[in-house]
């Protein structure tokens, strides 16, 4: 199980875009904050497991690791599960399994605080079909991986949080090194489903443009897929707080705002989900195999 893989980062990036008509430099006004206590909890179908880090500053580098000391218990249906801290994986984790349609409570006693939060398993979303195609956007030619994946229940509006990975396969050390320092997930998003026809979901993953491909430029070496790479894509159903978790977590990352977590006790940030997971095949990457539309 490699749960911890699935976590997306939830420390704000920056990105400094070049322009070639002109070039100025920007100084930032950064304000240096204490640190808050952030909790990542997910009980899954495949085991279950907890990150407790702090929040760091724009200009730390280092990236946070999981806090020792705390006490992590998920209860459900009177059955209590404690999750031992692992200095492998540095997070605290169970191979208990959840199951769907069941409620779990997470409880965290850390440093004088007590932290909680409740979430309800939906039932899983097994995918039918992933596919990468050319879809023409203009003049462009776009890279999308087609999902396509079964509704659990058509009558009801469900949520759904997806995450797409890659291995990468280039000879080049320059830029499987870059890749290697500077990506955690190649693409992740929620959505729920909303316009899409009864009994299924799906979903276009964006790629890369085939020009960034053709042009190979350091700038687009997180985006561009090259010949080998290994592709694995994962689907968990979520509820509606882990939806609104990552929702605003990425219409907050423009603005500065913090996402609307589901964890109560003390100021932390974070969120706590039961969630359904399933996979897609996992895909050697191949330009020869990319269907035209």
């Amino acid at each position: 199980m490699k749960t911890k893989d699935l976590f997306p980062v939830l420390a704000s990036c920056l990105f400094l875009l070049g322009f070639p008509s002109c070039t100025k430099e920007i100084d930032f006004d950064y304000r240096t904050v204490e640190p808050v206590l952030m909790i990542e909890g997910r009980v899954t179908n495949e085991g279950c497991e907890v990150l407790i880090t702090r929040t760091r500053n724009m200009e730390e580098s280092v990236k946070s690791q999981c806090i020792e000391g705390a006490e992590v218990v998920i209860t459900s249906d009177g059955i209590e599960e404690r999750l031992p801290f692992d200095p492998v994986t540095r997070s605290y984790r169970s191979p208990f399994c959840g199951t769907a349609g069941h409620t779990y409570h997470l409880d965290i006693v850390f440093e004088g605080c007590h932290y909680e939060a409740t979430s309800t398993m939906p039932a899983p979303a097994t995918v039918k079909s992933a596919e990468f195609i050319w879809q023409p956007v203009m003049k462009e030619r776009l890279l999308a991986y087609e999902v396509w994946a079964f509704d659990p229940e058509p009558d009801v509006r469900n949520y759904y949080w997806y995450r797409m990975d890659r291995r990468t396969a280039t000879t080049r050390e320059d830029i499987s090194a870059y890749i290697s320092a500077t990506t955690d997930a190649y693409r992740w998003n929620v959505f729920d489903d909303r316009g899409c026809p009864p009994g299924l979901i799906y979903r276009d993953v964006m790629c890369m443009s085939e020009r960034a491909a053709e042009e190979n430029e350091k700038d687009n070496w997180k985006s561009i897929l090259y010949e080998g790479d290994t592709i694995t894509f994962t689907l968990m159903t979520i509820d509606r707080p882990t939806y609104d978790f990552f929702r605003s977590l990425r219409s907050g990352q423009s603005g500065g705002a913090n996402p609307t977590g589901n964890i109560n006790g003390g100021e932390c940030l974070g969120y706590f989900t039961a969630t359904s997971v399933t996979h897609a095949d996992t895909i050697c990457f191949s330009y020869s195999n990319i269907r035209q539309n």
